[in-house]
């Protein structure tokens, strides 16, 4: 047995140092910088993945959703449960060390024709009696077990990282719900002032026409105004409906109104913005980390399949005992007696077989590495794409709220001045009316506008990969 040992430890090391090369990670193109700018970007000290993003809204309604999100959403259920499926598969390629066991017990009650040297012929032996055995079994390929172990570790990393990056899609699509739904409800009211501000016009405008003052024309353009308008805000109801739905659905909750203490206007959308470098972003992204996993698994697929080639273990060891009588047709003295016996034996060897379909099996896992490779290669430009093309979506929203905003005080002061005038009897009250539909409009323009700055900011946090392990945190 120690022979045995000695000639294949070294087998065993040569075998996995050789099936078992050392991973390289590939080498990519990664920009310095990005080639997108925006006044409110800074560096930070705090790590991306543990910075937790939307409390710089200072809002407790918001921190109460993600949570409820974080605990309740089904895709973390359904990732966590593959996080488990794959931790199972790596406890059963440890448990292939283990050697098994075979236990046989019974009773046997039969017959034999057995001639013994130097007794003769003693003709039939009776046995009757109870047996047990037991068979201790180890039979491995040593070096198939220990890359399927690595193998196996890799794709728990894999699993881990995918949950990482549904926790880390959730938070950024229950805080684009939240925003939305705040959004719409606030949509609902400004489509309303307005159609009612059209309504008072349209019927002072009447009123001036039964007067010979005004034109039907212009009494007919407000109407149509109007009902386009009554339109758009059945489409706001209708999209308030859908973005209620949308949160409670991300929060696994049935279909239903969501009641809001927060108003829209309230939210300050201007956040700094981690001002990180491209390669500290992808060592941070756990899609990043997740390619890279699913393509050391693969480069390990390799070594499994090689592994065929090299010889397996098997060691055996029989043991079995037995009890009863035995009861002979021609007795010589002292033979017909009561007795029991036991026997043990053990076997040590190595089997080396070789099937041509392992070079096919390579060669699939060869081309299974680089399906892996050109996927990473993939994420990682996808990766850096999207963060460039936040940045800049972010930083064009900026600027246009901005520039509604300018606009919206213009407006305000003209509408202040117009009905300044109207009170000192300077102006009619219709062109005071006029301009307050003016700002009405622009101001639903400006909510629209606020609701995709906020939404790019969620977007850029989100590719930055922002905040996801404080989430695991808080939904343990």
């Amino acid at each position: 047995m120690r022979k045995l040992s000695c000639l294949l430890f070294p087998m065993i090391l040569i075998g996995c140092s050789y099936f078992s090369p050392d991973y390289q990670k590939p080498e990519l193109n990664t920009p310095n910088h990005w080639s997108s700018t925006t006044a409110n970007i800074e560096p930070i000290s705090e790590s991306l993945p543990y910075l937790a993003w939307w409390q710089k809204f200072k809002d407790p309604e918001l921190n109460r959703v993600i949570e409820s999100g974080l605990k309740n959403n089904v895709s973390i259920e359904a990732a966590k449960a593959n996080l488990e499926a794959a931790q199972g598969q790596l406890l059963s390629v440890k448990l292939n060390w283990i050697p098994f066991f075979s236990v046989f017990g019974g009773y046997v009650n039969g017959s034999s024709q057995n001639s013994f040297t130097p007794i003769g012929n003693l003709g039939v032996v009776n046995n009757t009696g109870a047996f047990f055995a037991i068979l201790p079994t180890y039979a491995i390929n040593v070096f198939t077990n220990y890359t399927l172990q690595k193998q196996a570790k890799y794709n728990v990393d894999a699993a881990k990282n995918a949950e990482l990056s549904v926790r880390l899609a959730v938070i950024g699509q229950v805080t684009g719900a939240y925003f939305a739904n705040l959004a719409q409800i606030r949509l609902v009211e400004q489509f309303t002032e307005l159609h009612n501000d059209l309504g008072e016009l349209t019927e002072i405008s009447q009123a001036m026409d039964r007067r010979g003052l005004a034109n039907q024309l212009s009494v007919d353009e407000l109407k149509s105004k109007q009902q386009l308008v009554a339109g758009q805000l059945a489409l706001a109801k209708k999209n308030l409906t859908a973005t209620q739905n949308a949160l409670r659905y991300l929060l696994n909750q049935t279909p239903g109104e969501v009641k809001s203490v927060n108003k829209f206007a309230a939210i300050n959308p201007n956040q700094v913005i981690p001002g990180n470098l491209p390669v500290s972003v992808l060592a941070g992204r756990p899609d990043v980390m997740k390619a890279e996993d699913q393509l050391k698994a693969a480069n390990e697929g390799i070594s499994v399949a090689s592994s065929a080639l090299l010889p397996s273990v098997n060691l055996n060891y029989f043991y079995a005992a037995g009890s009863g009588t035995q009861g002979f047709s021609q007795p010589v003295p002292n033979v017909n007696v009561a007795n029991s016996n036991q026997q043990s034996y053990y076997a040590a060897y190595a089997n080396w077989t070789i099937s041509p379909s392992v070079f096919g099996q390579i060669n699939t896992n060869t081309a299974v590495f680089k399906a892996a490779l050109a996927n990473y290669k993939m994420v990682v430009n996808s990766a850096l794409h999207e963060v460039d093309n936040a940045l800049a979506s972010n930083n064009g929203y900026n600027q246009k709220m901005t520039s509604d905003m300018g606009a919206l005080h213009s407006l305000q002061d003209s509408l202040a001045a117009k009905q300044a005038m109207y009170q000192r009897g300077l102006t009619p009250y219709v062109l005071v009316l006029g301009a307050k539909i003016e700002q009405d409009i622009l101001a639903i323009d400006l909510t629209q506008t606020k609701l995709q700055q906020l939404i790019s900011l969620v977007s850029l946090y989100q590719s930055l990969g922002g905040g996801y392990q404080t989430a695991r945190t808080i939904s343990q």
